[in-house]
Formats: structure tokens, C-alpha cells, sequence
């Protein structure tokens, strides 16, 4: 199915909280992603969908809504750290890697935790503590 607009969709919570600020040519397929992969998804009690005519004036309207209206789940694009939300985690997408290397290296080598890095919802690689990295290449090396 070919779609000649984008959609910037806002998540909301119950309260009418911004939770998640995002765009898709395929708004309801992205909507179904997040449902299966966001740990924040049960969160979600409402949403809204604006169509863009480019994919380039929704990315920049994503961007400014992320940076002036604070959704508490996109870090790529905002000033915020990412923080305690961050932690609850056990992944971050390849957009918040980028955005914060420091907050996920910090959350593997000082809290010593694997973190899972996911691309369009699926795990593509993770991040070990050095210990976990070393004992699997040992392990590897004593089986090969």
C-alpha cells in the first residue's frame, strides 16, 4: 500500500499527557509496532494523527514537538536525559543510542545491565557489561 502522506501521531495517557511524538507513512502499522514492543505502551489511552504532504515537513514537525512539548518517552531530538524512564528499560532504540551514548553506556558499565538495541521495534545487536563480553569470548574460544 503506498501512502503519499506521513503522519506525526502524539500518545497520550489517561490524564491527557503527552507520552510519545512520532511519524509514519503507515501510521496504523506504527501504532500496532508499539503495541507489541513499548514497554510504556500500556500507558496509551488515546492519540491523535495529523497528515504531512512530505516526510521531510513531518520530521521537522516531529522534531519541534519533541524539543517545546516534552513527551516523556522520545529522548532522540530533546534536551531531556534520559533518566529515570531510561532505567525501566532493557532496551533503547538506535535514535536514543544516538542521541544519549552516555546514559546507555553509563546504564552497562556503572549498573553493570545489558542493553538491547532495537531497530524498527526488533533487537539488532546489545550492549554487555565487559565482564559478560569477555566470558562469552572465552566460552567461545574454549568450544571453537
Amino acid at each position: 500500500m503506498q501512502h503519499d502522506t506521513t503522519a506525526l501521531y502524539r500518545l497520550f495517557d489517561a490524564a491527557g499527557r503527552l507520552l510519545y511524538v512520532g511519524i509514519s507513512s503507515n501510521s496504523e502499522e506504527r501504532l500496532k509496532q508499539h503495541a507489541s514492543t513499548a514497554p510504556w505502551w500500556k500507558e496509551v489511552a488515546s492519540h491523535t494523527v495529523e497528515s504531512h504532504p512530505e516526510r521531510s515537513v513531518a520530521a521537522t514537525a516531529e522534531l519541534e514537538a519533541i524539543r517545546t512539548e516534552g513527551p516523556r518517552y522520545n529522548r532522540a531530538g530533546s534536551d531531556a536525559p534520559i533518566g529515570r524512564e531510561f532505567a525501566e528499560f532493557e532496551s533503547v532504540s538506535v535514535a536514543q543510542l544516538r542521541a544519549r551514548p552516555a546514559d546507555v553506556a553509563v546504564e552497562v558499565a556503572v549498573r553493570n545491565r545489558v542493553i538491547y538495541i532495537t531497530s524498527n521495534g526488533r533487537r539488532v545487536a546489545a550492549i554487555v557489561p565487559v565482564a559478560e563480553a569477555e566470558a562469552t569470548e572465552a566460552r567461545r574460544q574454549t568450544e571453537g
